[in-house]
């Protein structure tokens, strides 16, 4: 079982394809919490309508938490194996829950990450990387490795402990798992150290 939670904030114009994208997915094993973060528009409304689907259930926060205190709040929600957290402008790729799952499988693995897209004046401009492969500990904690969580999988025990994500080996796929319709900063991203900095270790 996959746990998808969804943080939402004042995103009426783009939660329904974010949802839609949930439920179009080819792997049906799944639970959704949607966590609307003190919305003040019509987010609220726009959900409703997919609450007819028993995979997924609203939460509204009478006031406004981070990011981080809203995921936590919806993962306590929830009881998957598996956690991915989605933003209420982002829209998945039919297959990103069967190849982030197949990812982590594959390479026995407690991360898994894939390619993602961001939305730029229209545009969208996709972010690939090497082959389908596992990145060890090591490559992650040098930052070869770029991380949006709306493209990744994490196992419970750590989906909490975004700072044990550098410490774990990840899976990677190269399929394109996610759009997002607003910028998306990577997580984890390569850092590019002065050379006396890489001579010396720092």
């Amino acid at each position: 079982m996959i746990s998808v939670i969804v943080n939402l904030h004042n995103q009426e114009n783009t939660i329904i394809s974010a949802l839609q994208s949930l439920v179009s997915q080819t792997a049906q094993q799944w639970e959704c919490v949607i966590v609307d973060n003190a919305s003040t528009d019509g987010s609220e409304f726009q959900v409703r309508s997919y609450l007819i689907d028993r995979r997924m259930r609203y939460l509204r926060l009478e006031h406004q938490v981070s990011i981080e205190e809203a995921r936590n709040i919806g993962l306590q929600q929830t009881t998957g194996e598996w956690v991915i957290f989605v933003d209420g402008a982002d829209f998945l790729k039919s297959n990103a829950l069967q190849a982030l799952y197949l990812a982590v499988k594959t390479y026995g693995t407690q991360c898994g990450a894939g390619n993602y897209g961001v939305i730029r004046n229209g545009e969208i401009s996709t972010h690939s990387f090497e082959t389908s492969r596992k990145y060890n500990q090591k490559e992650v904690a040098k930052g070869k490795l770029s991380v949006v969580t709306g493209a990744s999988i994490f196992s419970r025990k750590i989906a909490d402990k975004p700072e044990l994500w550098r410490e774990n080996d990840f899976a990677y796929t190269d399929h394109l798992i996610l759009i997002s319709g607003e910028e998306s900063e990577p997580l984890i991203k390569e850092i590019k150290q002065p050379w006396w900095k890489r001579i010396l270790n720092l």
